[in-house]
């Protein structure tokens, strides 16, 4: 799986490999923008990307080329 996370402008402002390194990107987020708790509400990485109107995505890792060969 590849996680994709997008601002509110839509620009894509990272793509991570596991749900590990987005946790740690978002609290890299977080911090930068004085979000901590006690603060601010304590939220999940996806909670808080939505209260900052931010989102994400989950890719498939899997390469067009193994794609096509598993259709009959």
């Amino acid at each position: 799986m590849q996680f994709e996370v997008y601002d509110e402008q839509l620009t894509l402002r990272g793509s991570f490999d596991s749900i590990y390194d987005l946790e740690k990107f978002v609290d890299g987020i977080r911090e930068d923008r004085g979000d901590r708790y006690p603060n601010t509400p304590r939220l999940s990485p996806f909670d808080y990307m939505k209260y900052i109107g931010w989102f994400w995505e989950c890719k498939e890792n899997v390469p067009v080329d193994k794609v096509s060969q598993e259709r009959p």
